[in-house]
């Protein structure tokens, strides 16, 4: 299931499901386990790339890509899941991955516009375009390229220890 969130976007998988096929693979061979993650975890970096790409675009003002923007790039991140209560993959742009200087554009720089103190200046503010760059990016790739590819996993991976699994 594709679910967009405010800062991420995570692909959620049935829990119960995704940990039965985790003890089987690793009961049969640990190996598969490592395979699988590495699988939805390269499913998940297509999406990334996708939301980092966009991040590299001039804004529709014109504006070229700037340290704000490279920051929000060196955030972007996938992590996989093999969670009783979250299984599954989230691409996320992290806060914490970012200096203080830039967490406020996490905040506003996926938005229409944003206004924002010129050079640092509370007196003088001015408003910027910004752009939809996170969800507009992931629905872009998410859909042939990245289901067959976590599709692909899941089957290879189920197959590999005789169905049991379906």
């Amino acid at each position: 299931m594709f679910t967009p969130r405010s800062r991420g976007v995570q692909v959620v998988i049935d829990p119960t499901e995704w940990m039965r096929l985790k003890r089987d693979l690793d009961k049969f061979d640990p190996a598969l386990t490592r395979a699988l993650r590495k699988r939805i975890r390269n499913a998940g970096n297509v999406a990334a790339e996708a939301v980092k790409k966009k991040l590299r675009e001039e804004t529709p003002g014109g504006n070229p890509s700037g340290p704000g923007r490279q920051a929000l790039i060196d955030a972007t991140r996938v992590t996989v899941s093999f969670g009783k209560r979250s299984a599954g993959t989230r691409i996320v742009t992290s806060s914490s991955k970012l200096a203080p200087e830039h967490q406020g554009l996490l905040n506003v720089y996926n938005k229409e516009t944003f206004r924002h103190p010129v050079f640092g200046n509370t007196e003088v503010w001015e408003e910027q375009q910004g752009r939809e760059y996170f969800s507009a990016a992931i629905k872009e790739v998410m859909g042939t390229e990245i289901t067959n590819e976590i599709r692909a996993a899941l089957d290879e991976a189920v197959t590999a220890i005789g169905g049991r699994g379906r």
